[in-house]
């Protein structure tokens, strides 16, 4: 992804953790409603500066793992500011290449992140072959035809049809979206 113009802007971080951002989502909430749970492990791919990492690491606890990647050496130091636990690795890594070993994941996470990595297709392969049999992915990203005035610009958002086809096309048996807000869509793969 190096000098890929798609990427978030690293010195905007503090949109990322906007306190309206945390009454809007409620990480906590929204993710225990997916299924996370004591014990798993967890990718958090495109990480940031740890809106969802610090809630997955609280929900898996000592006993799981979550996993923290981001392209940006500067989200990940804004990540360890906030002194995760020890069960959270902060990675580096260079999208849509994931540095981890072969089916690792019970659960990976991608939120938001899924429209800045090329070439989309190639990341869905790397998806699938990080997760482990029956475990799941779940994308959460921005529909192109969302009336809010944050996110990315429309041209750089994906349809939910197009990232469900690449993840099928990667083995994912099931891949269906859902919509969350107006002008989001989640897709739980499997």
């Amino acid at each position: 992804m190096a000098g890929y113009d798609k990427r978030f802007d690293p010195s905007r971080y503090h949109v990322l953790v906007d306190p309206q951002r945390h009454a809007r989502w409620d990480p906590p909430r929204f993710l225990r409603g997916l299924g996370v749970k004591a014990g798993q492990v967890v990718l958090d791919l495109g990480c940031g500066p740890g809106f969802w990492t610090l809630p997955l690491a609280e929900l898996v606890g000592p006993t799981g793992a979550v996993w923290a990647l981001d392209v940006s050496p500067e989200m990940l130091a804004v990540l360890r500011e906030h002194h995760p636990p020890a069960h959270v690795r902060a990675v580096r890594a260079e999208l849509p290449d994931i540095p981890l070993a072969d089916g690792r994941m019970d659960l990976v996470w991608v939120a938001f992140v899924f429209h800045e990595v090329e070439p989309p297709r190639r990341l869905a392969e790397e998806l699938r072959r990080v997760t482990r049999p029956g475990g799941q992915v779940l994308v959460l990203d921005w529909r192109p035809d969302g009336e809010s005035a944050g996110g990315p610009p429309r041209s750089h958002r994906l349809w939910p049809d197009q990232v469900v086809g690449w993840l099928r096309e990667a083995g994912f048996a099931q891949a269906e979206p859902i919509q969350v807000y107006a002008d989001d869509y989640l897709i739980l793969a499997r």
